[in-house]
């Protein structure tokens, strides 16, 4: 039975506390089939934005649900969007799913002979599946690396794969309870879906990608796991498994022609695999299959760490495709709540000889910004109706002046010697022969900000509340 729950939040207090930014960066891929989830569709519950009546039933509800405690942190993590949605300036859609999406998640690239990787533990059975649909069996743990013929698998000290096996383009590891994985550093996490080991035909013989197909339910624990800290409190956690799921549900519908749909790493948005966190498995059980949609369409859930008390526009941070342009993207009104997060002031000092040449390196061939030279100031020329700085002028020594974005100047700045800077809104002068940076918030700023939603956890308020303030005019819909 459908029906809907109408609500309307009253935001108020101001508490502060965490998390990052959204990067933008390339991710290169060649395409694979996107996979669905098998699920039957339940009924779509909506959730909108509406009268009071509801509002104080839905509190009751909540009440009922669960409580709130909540924190501070100073590590912040950041997401990057795909090249698709900042840079293509039509229209996308962006359908509502019917089923709970498969979603592909490359867990690391591997790039010689000489880089084996490991999985399963010892006497684990692991099934492991060629792209032909031949299937065999292997007791772990297993050692998997590539060479210039192929595949090649260890199974009990030894090196055994069937022909067919090597010459696959990919293979398919996977195991009941999961397959564990040990990296590099010798961390090991372990990963409920199946484990796709697939060669890159445009790049070396020996190089290949590591992507997880796993159930979008299945991940998102994992990534509030390794996007919150897990003493904050269970509304702001909510909020963010809406945000994540409706962020990576835009990743599957863009990316479906593609390799793989999100990394694990900040560059999408963190996932730590399977995780034993109780708060996190809750707030997304109590909000499984929400997500964010503008009439018939998801909106994407982008989140930063702390807008630094002004919110940026989707349009603004991320680009100009109209999929970012959807009245929830516009920006919450007034503060963000998160003044008292480690970044929503900042300072820095670095070398305007350096920035110049970070500004040089990202500009395209026959702009102004490839003539900039050593920084000396960057001025904020231009503000949203937020208040957020959205527009610099930047000079250096010689008198030369170039206007910029603050996400073209922060998306320069990653090849900083010390690092980006935490984000674009930023002003400074030169001192003593040092650049003198001052700054505002940690990331993009569009969408939730992840101190903010842990200070109004702290106050008292529920996630309906974060989602109506960080996405305003957002329904919430039930979609799987």
């Amino acid at each position: 039975m459908r029906f809907e729950k109408f609500f309307r939040a009253t935001t108020s207090s101001s508490v502060p506390s965490t998390r990052s930014s959204a990067f933008l960066g390339s991710q290169d891929d060649d395409p694979i089939p996107v996979m669905n989830s098998s699920r039957t569709p339940r009924s779509a519950e909506v959730i909108s934005m509406g009268c009071r009546f509801w509002f104080r039933t839905c509190c009751l509800l909540m009440i009922l649900v669960g409580s709130t405690s909540c924190g501070d942190r100073e590590d912040q993590k950041a997401t990057r969007i795909s090249d698709e949605i900042r840079d293509q300036p039509d229209r996308i859609r962006l359908p509502i799913p019917e089923n709970e999406p498969i979603v592909r998640v490359r867990i690391r690239k591997v790039t010689g002979s000489l880089e084996p990787v490991d999985f399963a533990h010892s006497g684990q059975t692991v099934s492991i599946e060629d792209g032909n649909g031949r299937m065999i069996t292997r007791k772990g743990p297993l050692t998997v690396r590539r060479d210039r013929d192929g595949w090649i698998i260890r199974a009990a000290d030894t090196w055994t794969v069937p022909a067919s096996f090597q010459s696959s383009d990919w293979i398919s590891l996977a195991s009941e309870g999961g397959l564990e994985l040990t990296d590099d550093t010798g961390e090991t996490r372990r990963y409920a879906g199946s484990l796709r080991c697939v060669h890159l035909p445009d790049q070396k013989e020996t190089t290949w990608d590591l992507i997880e197909y796993v159930d979008i339910e299945s991940y998102l624990p994992g990534v509030l796991s390794g996007e919150l800290f897990g003493h904050w409190g269970l509304q702001c956690q909510a909020a963010q498994a809406i945000a994540a799921r409706s962020f990576v549900t835009m990743e599957c519908i863009l990316r479906q022609k593609k390799r793989w749909d999100v990394v694990d790493t900040p560059g999408s948005q963190v996932y730590l695999g399977v995780v034993e966190d109780p708060l996190s498995h809750q707030a997304c059980n109590m909000t499984s299959g929400m997500i964010l949609t503008w009439g018939p369409e998801v909106v994407p859930g982008y989140f930063s760490s702390c807008c630094g008390g002004r919110a940026a526009t989707g349009v603004e941070a991320i680009g100009p495709n109209p999929i970012n342009a959807v009245p929830p993207l516009k920006g919450h009104a007034g503060d963000g709540y998160c003044q008292e997060a480690p970044l929503y002031e900042w300072t820095r000092e670095c070398s305007g000889r350096d920035l110049g040449r970070a500004i040089r390196r990202s500009a395209s061939k026959g702009s102004p910004e490839k003539a900039i030279g050593t920084v000396e100031r960057i001025i904020i020329i231009g503000r949203n109706r937020h208040g957020r700085g959205v527009r610099l002028q930047i000079r250096d020594t010689a008198g030369r002046r170039v206007e910029m974005t603050s996400e073209d100047l922060l998306q320069s700045s990653r090849s900083l010697p010390g690092g980006a800077l935490y984000s674009g809104w930023v002003e400074g002068r030169t001192r003593g022969g040092r650049l003198e940076l001052s700054g505002h918030g940690y990331g993009h700023g569009a969408g939730l900000c992840q101190y903010g939603s842990a200070a109004m956890d702290k106050a008292g308020k529920s996630f309906w509340q974060m989602i109506e303030f960080y996405y305003p005019g957002a329904e919430i819909k039930k979609a799987w």
